[in-house]
């Protein structure tokens, strides 16, 4: 089975947080038997630099399994190879939310007559050869995009924040689930496993620092416990 992880790490992305967390990338497909893709160059200029991650669709198209994996993920050593659950006919990812939250669907059949309003966060998603369409670069621009976009709610309740249209690769991926109706699941079926699959990324990078180190320090203290 040919199964592949792919990071986008363009403009050498973060690298203080990158050095933390992608040995745990690294070591999850050495285990699990996945090929790393590391996505280096633009090939959608003209959109926000995630919606880099649509490279998925042509980089993938001969492997059977492709993992999406943003490089400010955590993945802990005993975290199991997703492959062992995903339906083949489903989409997995790690987030999801109410995309009608963020962008005008009622303007989009598709979104309207899927009727889940279903938004893909896409900072772990999971994808067969059968849901593989999930991936298909959008015939909307990066504009068109935009003017679906609503905007932020700002701290104090208003809606003056810049719109949601930079997350144009989210918006894109749920896109293509409700065009093509596909089916969904999540990538941690117990309880037990969320805290070991972590997103460090909030937007301040001391922050996201501080999760890295503090999720690390935590699981290595239960390893030797």
């Amino acid at each position: 089975m040919r199964k592949l992880i792919h990071i986008v790490n363009i403009n050498n992305f973060f690298p203080e947080l990158f050095a933390l967390t992608y040995p745990t990338i690294k070591a999850y497909a050495e285990k699990h038997g996945y090929m790393i893709n590391m996505i280096t160059e633009r090939k959608f200029p003209d959109y926000p630099l995630h919606y880099e991650k649509f490279q998925v669709y042509e980089d993938g198209k001969e492997a059977e399994v492709n993992i999406l994996c943003d490089a400010d993920m955590l993945i802990h050593p005993e975290f199991p190879d997703v492959v062992t659950r995903l339906r083949r006919d489903s989409i997995a990812f790690n987030d999801n939310y109410n995309i009608s939250y963020k962008y005008h669907v009622e303007r989009i059949p598709y979104f309207m007559r899927d009727g889940r309003d279903v938004g893909i966060a896409t900072n772990f998603v999971v994808t067969s050869d059968w849901t593989h369409d999930a991936w298909e670069p959008i015939p909307l621009s990066a504009k068109d995009i935009e003017d679906l976009a609503k905007k932020e709610v700002t701290e104090g309740g208003g809606s003056e924040g810049r719109g949601w249209g930079h997350y144009a690769d989210e918006f894109a991926i749920s896109f293509n689930m409700a065009k093509y109706g596909l089916k969904y699941t999540g990538v941690t079926w117990e309880d037990w496993m969320r805290p070991w699959l972590v997103h460090t990324g909030t937007g301040n990078k001391q922050e996201s620092l501080e999760i890295a180190r503090r999720t690390l320090a935590q699981w290595a203290t239960l390893e030797n416990s």
